[in-house]
């Protein structure tokens, strides 16, 4: 008799979500995973609240969008982000050491 695994909140909570959606078998078999699951509950808010994707709703059924040039310009801001992150990073580990040598 072999037992299932217990699932994470976030799997049961995407298991919910996309159970009326008209997903691919192997779509909704990662989603129900715990890295699918982790994935879903982060980067499907991330998208939607950037508008990289967006959701209408035709009688009922919901129509999900791509936007691929707003992903670009998302793109572009993360990756100036990600560069100034670095630069004050490595600043901030520059006056660190200066300060220990100093003592």
């Amino acid at each position: 008799m072999s037992s299932r695994k217990k699932q994470t909140y976030a799997q049961q909570a995407v298991g919910l979500a996309t159970m009326g959606l008209p997903l691919p078998s192997p779509v909704q078999k990662f989603f129900t995973t715990r890295l699918g699951a982790l994935l879903f509950v982060v980067a499907v808010p991330a998208l939607l609240a950037t508008g990289v994707i967006t959701v209408t709703f035709n009688n009922g059924m919901p129509s999900v969008q791509f936007n691929q040039q707003r992903a670009a310009v998302v793109e572009q801001q993360v990756q100036a982000e990600a560069i100034r992150a670095a630069q004050a990073a490595e600043n901030y580990r520059a006056q660190r050491q200066q300060q220990n040598s100093v003592r």
